[in-house]
């Protein structure tokens, strides 16, 4: 009878033994981070008390690099706690006076030890790439397949890079790269095609992809973060000069003669570095950074706008969906010579020459299918262009370092381009017109900047910048469009533009924050002449001057809290803007006091996951071709003016975007979503009839606005060894106008276009390669039908590699360009077929392109008012045989 009770006695004691360790015991929020605040994974943390270091209590492991631990005891003494993770010196935290039942946070931070130098070791690494702070070395002979000739052929395929195919623009993380460098030299700036499209890919080792790329070494560690670049780490060799030849020659189905002639030299030596090209194609290649066909701008262009003056009258009006090599009908001779001179440790001068002549001829058809106010009528133009662009171009770049602490920088360019356009037009089948258009563009820049590093962490550097652009046109047109009694209206067009500005920046850095401020002032002359006439006398004539002028103060602070990446920025300035018509003896004036502010907050959610937001406002004047009153001819049928307004635009954009960038697992995930949304703008009012188009555009306190939404995803599959990418895009715009004394018409239009891509990598001779894109436009005013318009197109490649000197490459391409219309569709197949042998220093190749002899291609797009078709003939089927010398 005495058990229950001895039972309930040994209970109760041992109940009041384990009662402080089960409800008084402390918990600990801990994280281990490095010095730049990174979680570390994994990570040993160790319990022990102040008074008795020696003897471990406790020990726990941090897999994730963060977690609560619930102490097993309850500790009266000063706690002490390590931390110790592989390749990291251990770090310690003391808790003082721990109170039971209380949790505590805390933060260790590890110091990253040294390399250590291990005498005849060499490890090879197992993966195609190796990750080194902010650099990613990509292998590049770990991304052949045998198909690629240069080195944007291997660009292309490595994870988290992608490559635009017509522009050649490169994004990495889906950010801009700023440059190429060639083993850490800038020898091309923003044009680095001309390294990407020319290089060999035999003839680099890696490829480095590099975060917060800093080109000023005076900079490094104190300028705001985000740039990215790639560097080209090219191969050892034995002679310090390398390059190639290719030969390639053939013939068309006409029977005309098919050239590629290519070469390269790069040139290396202690205080020397060169690359040189040389070429002549006339199969649709464009081995310059300048697209005279479809006029679409490269990342140096773009940067550079605001510096240029507007080009009126228009040598192209429509691109197309195909590769150029398929419609670029081109006689093109490109010379460019880039080099970097280093005279001494403090001197070093940069050049790159240019020289570029075309012959690009173009046989197209428009037809535009108009819906106006319940009226319906086509218009057609039959064109055959001749497009004859030359350029000279050289810059120069001379850096002096004055100082150990200070850096002199002097940039030169200078460029003159002559593009002449005859064209022989039929008009709605019926009228025939004959025009020439006469282009010439003179542009200089120069620009001074002066670094001064003045401690660690503080910089101050000053500049100075003048360019200076003037834009002749000429366009004749014979017979008269407004006078019978006339032989040819002549249409002359004069922009320039000079562009003057001196600025001031500070920049600093702190433990974790980095900001700059930027003082300075800039002005920019915008004359412009026009006259247009023919035998009987003057038609219309402009003479302006546009002055704008900004005294200017902008600022940005970059916040760096854990996870957490806050970017505020600001510009303050007082805009001044004067435009005189001098004929009508009119002039307009406008001062404005303008606050521009930006917010950008990013947050990391895992090690390669982030979330960024942002948003801005900003407030802009509009280009100076809306300033001229009387109308200009840009074409045989169309006439543009303008009712001339300073009044500002008013722009809001915000954005949100999802990233992860997982190399160990070959994944990739970007989704973004931006709004945009402009009030005050020029809106067109147009008057269109069979023959004639006329334009005003005028300005009004209205809204437009555009929602666009991208999405990627990529993930390579070891299961079927194939990688598999979708992308997204989708936009919606909202716009005004008046179309044929309508009234003010509000208009939608909504584009998509959906990429399903798939590659496979299995271990056998053959491979594959499919992309498949769905394309959709609409386009509809209100009260009014709608246009739309659906597009497929499907690119297949076979990748067949029976021996590994040979390859062979079958690929063909299908393209419907109006799902309503399936029997307009077109198939281009090719095939190459190459011999490449091992440790020799030459190549064989046989292509055939367009094997189905398509001659023409059609593309449809959708306005708010009209369907237009877009018509061009392509460059016929051919047959050529490259043999190719490297050395």
């Amino acid at each position: 009878m005495q058990l229950p009770c001895i039972n309930i006695y040994k209970f109760v004691i041992f109940f009041s033994i384990s009662l402080p360790a089960i409800g008084f015991s402390q918990t600990l929020d801990i994280v281990v981070v490095d010095s730049l605040g990174n979680e570390i994974t994994p990570a040993i943390i160790s319990i022990s008390t102040l008074s008795d270091s020696l003897h471990i209590k406790e020990y726990f492991n941090l897999s994730d690099g963060r977690r609560k631990l619930r102490l097993a005891k309850t500790y009266d003494d000063d706690l002490y706690i390590t931390a110790r993770s592989f390749s990291y010196f251990p770090g310690s935290a003391i808790i003082r006076n721990p109170l039971r039942d209380s949790t505590y946070f805390v933060k260790i931070r590890l110091q990253l030890k040294p390399p250590v130098l291990l005498d005849d070791i060499v490890v090879t690494p197992k993966k195609p790439y190796e990750i080194k702070k902010d650099t990613v070395s990509y292998d590049v002979k770990s991304y052949l397949d045998g198909s690629e000739r240069k080195i944007q052929d291997v660009i292309k395929k490595l994870p988290g890079i992608e490559v635009n195919e017509q522009s050649g623009e490169i994004k990495y993380k889906g950010k801009s790269i700023e440059t190429v460098t060639l083993d850490g030299d800038n020898l091309f700036g923003y044009n680095y095609t001309l390294a990407t499209r020319n290089i060999n890919a035999d003839m680099v080792e890696e490829v480095e992809a590099i975060d917060n790329y800093t080109e000023n070494p005076l900079l490094k560690g104190i300028e705001q973060g985000g740039k990215v670049s790639l560097n080209l780490k090219l191969k050892k060799r034995q002679f310090d000069i390398s390059g190639n030849f290719d030969l390639g020659g053939g013939w068309f189905d006409n029977k005309k003669p098919a050239l590629d002639l290519h070469s390269n030299i790069l040139g290396i030596a202690q205080a020397y570095k060169s690359f040189a090209v040389l070429g002549y194609n006339n199969v649709g290649v464009n081995n310059s950074p300048f697209d005279y066909f479809g006029f679409i701008r490269s990342l140096e262009q773009v940067r550079e706008q605001d510096y240029f003056a507007e080009k009126i009258i228009p040598e192209t009006r429509l691109t197309n969906l195909l590769d150029g090599k398929r419609t670029n009908i081109n006689s093109q001779l490109f010379a460019n010579y880039n080099a970097v001179f280093k005279l001494n440790p403090k001197l070093s001068i940069k050049t790159n020459l240019y020289f570029l002549q075309d012959k690009i001829t173009s046989n197209q058809l428009f037809e535009n299918r108009f819906e106006i106010n319940n009226d319906r009528f086509t218009t057609s133009d039959s064109l055959m262009i001749f497009k004859k662009p030359l350029q000279y171009r050289g810059d120069m770049e001379i850096k002096y370092q004055t100082s150990t602490t200070s850096l002199l920088e002097y940039r030169l360019r200078v460029r003159q381009e002559n593009i002449e356009t005859p064209m022989n037009i039929i008009q709605n089948q019926t009228n025939t017109f004959n025009t020439l258009l006469q282009t010439g563009d003179f542009y200089l820049k120069q620009d001074l900047l002066w670094t001064k590093r003045l401690s660690g962490k503080h910089a101050l550097q000053t500049s100075l910048f003048y360019s200076h652009n003037i834009i002749p046109q000429t366009f004749v047109i014979s017979p008269s469009l407004f006078d019978v009694n006339s032989m040819n209206d002549t249409q002359e067009s004069r922009f320039g533009k000079t562009f003057f500005e001196g600025k001031a920046t500070y920049l600093g850095s702190g433990q974790r924050d980095k900001y700059s401020f930027v003082a300075g002032v800039n002005i920019a002359s915008s004359p412009y002449l026009s006259r247009l006439y023919n035998q009987s006398g003057s038609i219309s004539q402009n003479n302006l001057n546009y002055l704008k002028s900004n005294i200017f103060n902008s600022g940005v602070y970059n916040l760096n809290r854990e996870k957490w990446q806050i970017s505020i920025s600001y510009t303050l300035r007082y805009l001044g803007q004067t435009l005189t018509q001098n004929i009508e003896d009119q002039q307009l004036s406008q001062n404005n006091v303008i606050f521009e502010p930006a917010l950008k907050v990013k947050y990391k959610l895992y090690a390669r996951t982030f979330l960024t937001a942002y948003s801005g406002y900003s407030r802009n004047t509009n280009a100076a071709q809306y300033f001229f009153l009387n109308q200009v001819l840009i074409d045989n049928r169309t006439t543009v003016a303008n009712i001339p307004s300073l009044e500002l635009q008013n722009s809001q954009r915000y954005g949100l975007t999802f990233f992860n960038n997982n190399l160990y697992k070959q994944f990739q995930l970007r989704a973004n979503i931006v709004y945009r949304k402009s009030t005050g703008n020029f809106f067109a009012n147009s008057f269109i009839t069979e023959n004639t188009t006329r334009i005003e555009y005028f300005f009004l306190p209205q809204d437009n606005s555009n929602w666009s939404a991208s999405f990627l995803i990529s993930k390579y599959i070891p299961i079927i060894a194939s990688t598999l990418r979708i992308t997204s895009n989708y936009s919606v715009s909202d716009y005004r106008n008046i179309v044929n004394n309508s009234e003010l018409r509000q208009n939608r239009s909504q584009f998509n276009t959906n990429t399903l891509f798939w590659k496979t990598a299995l271990d056998i001779p053959v491979n594959f390669e499919n992309t498949l894109t769905y394309q959709y436009s609409y386009s509809r005013s209100a009260g009014q039908p709608s246009f739309v318009n659906i597009a497929w197109q499907n690119n297949f490649k076979i990748i067949v590699k029976p021996h590994p000197a040979w390859f062979l490459l079958l690929s063909s391409f299908y393209y419907l360009p109006n799902s309503d219309n399936k029997t307009e569709d077109y198939m281009f197949l090719d095939a190459t077929l190459r011999y490449r042998p091992k440790n020799k220093h030459y190549e064989m190749s046989f292509a055939a392109r367009n094997l189905m002899n398509e001659v023409s291609f059609q593309q449809v797009q959708t306005t708010d008012y009209s369907t237009n078709i877009f018509r061009v003939n392509i460059l016929p089927r051919y047959f050529m045989v490259n043999i190719m010398f490297s050395f």
